[in-house]
């Protein structure tokens, strides 16, 4: 499967956008360059825009109020819309389901390295007995497990972007190296939901309030839930024991 160039620079700047703007900014851009016409479906239909896309969407997005109906605005999902399966048959395809999937998992990918910034300074700021707990032997083996995972993940979405070595004649190029299948890319975001969930824990109870990262940290899991599905953290784990991954 070729891979166009400015697609790939999509998936960079999903990623660029979720570390430094946040998940909602960045899943703006990524809807708006890679499914402009009608909003991305997961495999059953439903969807997750950024409420500003609605009125772009128009009658193919559904309306706000159907976002609600779906409970898209309860405080955990500030700024997006859940849509359910759109019953009209005129309703455009949207997305390629693998590019849609890939930039997702790189999106997801900025927003956890911004989760383990956060994590970083507010853990600096905390003391315990006049000593930082950015400081404490389990929290720093915590987060560089954390970053390792993070790295990992990188690596294998930096395939994606790489020239191909040895193109035959006639061939693409800019063709990814290794494009991954849906599975692949569904191991990725459920890895991604695992370094989530452990970064959460290192907050407390803080990660978990309104002020607290906690609403993106979900957010992003639902785009992985919405969109893929498969595999759940705990079908990653046992792909990673049994050598799949």
């Amino acid at each position: 499967m070729t891979v166009p160039a400015e697609v790939r620079e999509h998936w960079r700047e999903a990623r660029t956008g979720a570390r430094t703007d946040g998940l909602v900014p960045a899943l703006t851009l990524l809807s708006r360059a890679l499914s402009p016409g009608a909003p991305p479906r997961g495999p059953r239909g439903h969807a997750v825009v950024p409420r500003e896309l609605l009125d772009e969407y128009g009658g193919y997005g559904g309306s706000a109020e159907d976002g609600e109906a779906a409970g898209a605005d309860d405080g955990a999902l500030a700024g997006l819309a859940v849509l359910h399966p759109a019953d009209d048959a005129r309703t455009p395809p949207g997305p390629d389901p693998q590019l849609w999937g890939t930039g997702l998992a790189w999106l997801r990918l900025g927003h956890s390295e911004r989760l383990r910034g956060a994590c970083v300074a507010y853990l600096a700021a905390r003391r315990v007995e006049g000593t930082s707990l950015l400081l404490q032997q389990m929290v720093k083996g915590a987060l560089a497990d954390a970053l390792i995972e993070q790295l990992e993940i990188a690596g294998v979405l930096e395939q994606l972007t790489e020239a191909a070595d040895g193109a035959e004649e006639g061939e693409d190029p800019l063709a990814p190296a290794r494009p991954l299948d849906a599975r692949a890319v569904a191991r990725l975001q459920a890895q991604i939901t695992e370094v989530d969930r452990a970064l959460l824990r290192l907050l407390g109870a803080y990660g978990f309030t309104a002020e607290g990262p906690g609403r993106a940290a979900y957010a992003s899991e639902l785009l992985a839930d919405v969109y893929c599905g498969w595999p759940g953290p705990a079908e990653h784990r046992r792909d990673t024991s049994e050598g799949i991954v």
